[in-house]
């Protein structure tokens, strides 16, 4: 105690240990864009085997619960589309209940079209079913990488 009966308290030193996590959090990909930078999330069923990447373009086939990778062809006719939040890995027999975009603003360099081989055009397919895409509220902007 001090002089006049006051207790003395003595100052504890904090310090803030910073913890290297690797592998928890992904880097940024700036799939994300627009000028709101707001996407609506919510889950999709997949049934296909494989292993998918985020930004992966999905359809849902009218009538069914499942979305399945979008084709081409398939877009100009479905009424709903989304875009794989995460990377996923499905085995034989499986399905999984997954996190999708379901509109916003997406960089359309990193929207992964499922029918696209080395010898595509991105941007033109791009091009493409940007119109479908729009109807449904997802958004391919360009970016400056």
């Amino acid at each position: 105690m001090a002089d006049n009966d006051t207790p003395v308290v003595e100052a504890t030193p904090v310090t803030l240990e910073l913890v290297k996590v690797e592998d928890v959090v992904p880097a940024p990909d700036s799939l994300i864009a627009g000028p709101r930078g707001i996407a609506i999330v919510d889950a999709i069923r997949i049934e296909n085997t494989g292993t998918f990447k985020r930004g992966t373009l999905f359809m849902r086939i009218s009538g069914a619960k499942k979305f399945v990778p979008a084709t081409k062809d398939g877009l100009a006719s479905c009424k709903e589309s989304a875009i794989l939040c995460d990377d996923i890995t499905i085995g034989e027999n499986e399905y999984a209940e997954q996190m999708a975009y379901h509109g916003g603003d997406f960089n359309g360099a990193r929207v992964i079209l499922p029918w696209e081989t080395e010898e595509s055009d991105h941007e033109a397919e791009l091009e493409e079913v940007k119109p479908y895409l729009r109807a449904q509220g997802i958004f391919l902007r360009g970016m400056i990488e």
